[in-house]
């Protein structure tokens, strides 16, 4: 059940916005943080 809560719409919605905030960090993908929120737009409906 804790990968139900983890996955929930708001919990990574959260997450996105934290990252956002970190605006210089890149992620262990080496994504540049610009390019996630568009990334996830065209992955997360699918």
């Amino acid at each position: 059940m804790l990968m139900e809560q983890i996955l929930e719409r708001e919990n990574l919605i959260q997450a996105l916005k934290r990252v956002e905030r970190n605006k210089e960090s890149h992620g262990v993908d080496g994504m540049p943080v610009q390019n996630l929120r568009p990334h996830l737009m065209t992955a997360w409906h699918k």
